[in-house]
């Protein structure tokens, strides 16, 4: 239910936003990334059926995108708030270094991240 009101609250973000509602989410993100995402999670967990049945998220991969495209997104809207920027690259950062188990750069891949570094430096960013 989070990731849908993200869905929602971020599709307005144009006209209005809610700053303690994207910290709350950033504090489930976290929480979230902690509890499910990893090499210790069981990849059959009901969760991961559950996010392929509600949002079509069929493995970790396709969550990590979700984390990202919220990252660019927050840096995008909230650029200008300290709290929101602050633990938003806080979560990019433990993203980034909490994955030792791969032993590929997965971060790095995904197609979101791609286009962060690419236009790293456009201040602020234009998507």
């Amino acid at each position: 239910r989070v990731l849908q009101l993200m869905n929602l609250t971020d599709s307005r973000l144009a006209q209005a936003g809610n700053e303690k509602l994207e910290l709350a989410m950033l504090s489930f993100f976290e929480q979230f990334r902690k509890i499910y995402i990893g090499d210790q999670v069981q990849k059959s967990s009901k969760l991961y059926r559950r996010l392929s049945e509600v949002l079509g998220l069929n493995d970790e991969t396709m969550v990590l995108s979700v984390f990202i495209g919220k990252i660019i997104t927050n840096l995008k809207y909230w650029g200008r708030c300290e709290p929101i920027t602050s633990k938003t690259l806080q979560l990019l950062n433990d993203l980034s270094i909490g994955y030792p188990f791969l032993k590929s750069p997965w971060l790095v891949k995904l197609s979101a991240v791609q286009f962060m570094l690419n236009n790293h430096t456009v201040s602020p960013f234009s998507f």
